[in-house]
């Protein structure tokens, strides 16, 4: 594999993107009511693994676990950034002329 600028962006989004969701997550829990009503979609990857650790019977408590927060954000920003990448970074396909 061969690593280019491309994937380093890629590589450094992803980070970026985990880091700033993470930290979010932390600092939404400080915020008044109100404020926190408006800005909890933000958290919706913590809310996911959440309700999936409680449907797959795992155990484990999301919201109380700082690794499992990191890590489903890390899952979440992963799955973002490759659909994106997908979607405005599809090659054209070809159109021919029938005449």
């Amino acid at each position: 594999m061969e690593i280019t600028t491309r994937s380093i962006k890629v590589i450094s989004i992803v980070v970026l993107l985990t880091t700033l969701l993470s930290w979010f997550y932390y600092a939404h829990e400080t915020f008044p009511k109100p404020l926190r009503a408006i800005t909890a979609l933000l958290a919706t990857p913590v809310a996911i693994a959440s309700g999936l650790s409680h449907y797959l019977k795992l155990g484990v408590e999301v919201y109380e676990t700082p690794w499992a927060v990191i890590v489903s954000n890390l899952i979440f920003s992963i799955l973002l950034v490759y659909l994106t990448d997908k979607l405005f970074n599809r090659k054209k396909s070809k159109v021919h002329n029938i005449t």
